[in-house]
């Protein structure tokens, strides 16, 4: 296997035949398909260097099966060190995902969600879009970037999806959390329709995850809760059924869950009511927020979903919704321990907190 990767070289470059072209990058896709084929080619630079090199052929096909290579490719778990420290990939990318025309954009857009994942990746790659990024003519704002994914028809063959989850993996960083949350922008505005968006999972997934991420920053939380921002309901409403509550329950809650259609459906995916109940959990972490989210009658919202995942079978998401509810119908912590996510607090409240994300 080691010679067929240094003989497919030769058949890899720009000025090779188109037929011969596309039939080597096929088989070089083939390889890229397992683990041991991905170490294959990182193992050999150049076979690596014509892959890479071949998303800028002039032969569509030929650019569409590299992209690809790269989309396996970057599943290794190595592939973020090696790709994002040896070759300058990003600004070509961001400059595909910015074509509003291009076909890659959804491939690049797996591609860079891919290479940060891990922390480290999401270092290096929220530096390309930083303001400090040594040579400005290729900076692609990250604002940029949420603009686009704003717009759901922004590129009419791609549905830029993957950005939702690239959004999450970035806010493992407190850099990317403050960005989300400037106070003088409208960022948390922009994500929450997302949080209902029927389309797409990856969307609601990604950016519910994204959202959850900024839950951290528990500074924030009274700015989040604020009719500024108002996040409460947009958590809560993808959790509500189509319970009925009696009037006083009703007026208790925030505007948007009251009376809610007999017709009213719950997230559809376990994993995203999972995130969502932790940002909410997360949110309960300040005194103040606790008093907020009380008032709220976020309680009933949760004693009903909780009812639902149990019903259901849905063990994991039931666990998770039973850990906001305990929070909820608890006595307040005694003096000393107002933020439960920086005080030392027994064992078993902790376990409510850090098991968020």
């Amino acid at each position: 296997m080691e010679e067929a990767c240094r003989e497919l070289v030769q058949f890899l470059q720009l000025t090779t035949r188109f037929e011969v072209k596309l039939t080597a990058i096929q088989n070089v896709l083939a390889i890229t398909g397992t683990p041991d084929g991905q170490k294959l080619i990182f193992d050999n630079k150049k076979l690596l260097e014509c892959i890479l090199t071949l998303t800028k052929d002039s032969h569509p096909a030929v650019v569409n099966e590299s992209y690809l290579c790269i989309v396996n490719l970057s599943t290794y778990g190595r592939a973020s060190e090696i790709l994002l420290k040896n070759y300058e990939i990003l600004p070509e990318f961001f400059k595909v995902i910015c074509d509003g025309e291009s076909p890659y954009s959804d491939k690049v857009c797996s591609i860079i969600n891919n290479l940060t994942r891990s922390k480290e990746g999401a270092k290096v790659v929220a530096q390309s879009l930083s303001d400090v990024h040594p040579d400005t003519t290729k900076i692609i704002k990250l604002a940029k970037l949420l603009e686009i994914f704003s717009k759901v028809e922004y590129n009419k063959s791609c549905s830029m999806d993957y950005l939702a989850a690239f959004f999450s993996n970035l806010t493992q960083l407190p850099e990317v959390r403050q960005f989300f949350l400037n106070q003088s922008k409208t960022r948390m505005n922009q994500l929450f329709p997302f949080l209902t968006y029927n389309k797409s999972v990856k969307r609601r997934g990604g950016i519910a995850a994204t959202i959850r991420n900024c839950c951290f920053e528990y500074e924030s939380h009274d700015w989040l809760l604020s009719e500024d921002v108002d996040i409460l309901p947009h958590l809560l409403l993808p959790l509500a059924g189509a319970e009925e509550f009696d009037d006083d329950d009703n007026d208790r809650l925030p505007l948007d869950l009251q009376y809610l259609p007999s017709d009213k459906q719950r997230e559809v995916d376990p994993d995203v009511r999972v995130i969502l109940v932790e940002a909410l959990t997360l949110l309960c972490a300040t005194q103040s927020g606790r008093a907020y989210v009380k008032d709220k009658n976020t309680y009933v919202i949760m004693r009903e979903l909780y009812r639902w995942e149990t019903e259901n079978d849905n063990t994991d998401a039931a666990e998770t919704c039973e850990k906001l509810v305990q929070i909820l119908i608890s006595e307040e912590p005694e003096d000393g321990r107002d933020n439960l996510l920086t005080c030392d607090i027994p064992e078993e409240h902790l376990k409510k907190l850090q098991s968020c994300g």
